[in-house]
């Protein structure tokens, strides 16, 4: 048998059976080697074990008993159903072997910082992270689609998550879609109705109930981001920012936190969303400071932006923007559009400096922003 050690985790490596006629030599095998051992962690690699029987699992159940922190790896479908109906799945973590999906010559459909839609077939698409390569932190953004799917926020079904060369993506059941970025630009004399559109959809995630405890407080995360940017602030401001967000009222519904063009998908009359991994609960100032950030922040301290990122104009970003805030409340407010970059411009500064910190230029600029508004408003009340 192969075994592995690296940074405490010991990992043993099955193949073909375990079943009665191996069990007793498989299990002096892997006595033989965890004897000999110092570890914390202890993974069995089934990725190339095609069956396993009651024998075999009475070895897994005493290396469970006898250890702390066991992990079943890659389980073929047919021995993560039996690891499922005999109750493994319930006593400890066992992972099931990820489909590898071919996105050779596959279409691309939509594309943001994080991740690329590809269009596998007339019936399916499949999201590839860039930089996650955390597969639970993916379940989490599923656990999250599901609760915002069961509340009524349109959400794309998510089928399962795979693996796209040494990349993780999640397969979805899309027909007949595209990206709403390019329903706007394939469809100029379209733009009102999208628009209109666009906002009701805005209106129904700010709207819709969010009682689940798995989903976070997204005014929490963002005196967070205030108490990280704080030492670059003069110190009345740093005070103020937290003092106006923690002032901010507290909402029970959901915020997508992320809800540009490119991460909604137009399949017929329905808009539906496929990037959930931003989603949380609060005040909707938070949801259209979050749009600010692409549609206009990002270009001030880097023209061109607009146009490598979303594939439009700044002119186009900056109009879409201003017609949708106009629309979702219903007038042409300068202050609440003010009091949403203040917002913008808080996470603006720690988005760079989580992501680009050598950008001085994006990050000093924001900062500048933020004091000048910081020195006009004193509430951050925008009337929704």
């Amino acid at each position: 048998m192969r075994f592995n050690l690296e940074n405490n985790v010991l990992s043993l490596f099955f193949e073909g059976e375990l079943n009665s006629y191996n069990a007793d030599d498989v299990e002096k095998e892997i006595e033989g080697i965890t004897d000999q051992q110092t570890f914390k962690t202890l993974n069995l690699d089934f990725a190339a074990l095609r069956y396993v029987s009651s024998a075999g699992l009475r070895i897994i159940l005493k290396l469970k008993q006898k250890y702390d922190d066991v992990h079943v790896k890659e389980a073929s479908l047919e021995v993560y159903d039996v690891l499922s109906m005999t109750g493994f799945v319930n006593i400890m973590d066992v992972s099931k072997a990820l489909k590898v999906v071919d996105i050779k010559g596959a279409e691309v459909i939509g594309e943001g910082f994080f991740s690329t839609v590809y269009r596998l077939d007339k019936d399916t698409i499949v999201k590839v992270f860039k930089r996650t390569s955390d597969e639970h932190q993916i379940e989490r953004e599923l656990k999250l689609a599901k609760q915002a799917f069961v509340a009524g926020v349109p959400t794309a079904i998510s089928f399962d998550i795979v693996k796209v060369g040494d990349k993780f993506g999640v397969r979805f059941e899309m027909l007949d879609c595209m990206s709403l970025k390019n329903a706007f630009v394939k469809n100029p004399d379209q733009y009102d109705s999208l628009l209109d559109r666009y906002v009701a959809l805005l209106k129904k995630i700010n709207s819709t109930e969010c009682l689940d405890p798995i989903i976070p407080d997204i005014k929490k995360f963002y005196l967070q981001k205030v108490k990280e940017i704080k030492p670059y602030l003069d110190e009345k401001d740093g005070d103020k920012c937290f003092e106006l967000i923690d002032n901010v009222p507290d909402r029970m519904t959901f915020v997508h936190g992320d809800c540009h063009f490119k991460n909604i998908m137009v399949q017929g009359d329905e808009f539906l969303l496929i990037d959930m991994d931003t989603l949380s609960r609060g005040h909707p100032i938070f949801e259209l400071a979050a749009l600010r950030a692409p549609y206009i922040a990002f270009e001030e301290d880097d023209p061109g932006n607009n146009e490598k990122f979303l594939g439009v104009t700044a002119e186009f970003s900056k109009k879409l923007y201003n017609d949708l805030v106009n629309k979702y409340f219903g007038n042409d407010d300068e202050n609440i559009k003010d009091k949403i970059a203040l917002v913008c411009y808080i996470h603006m500064m720690w988005w760079t400096l989580t992501n680009q910190r050598d950008n001085e230029k994006r990050f000093n600029g924001c900062k500048k922003r933020l004091e000048n508004l910081l020195h006009k408003y004193n509430d951050l009340d925008i009337g929704a």
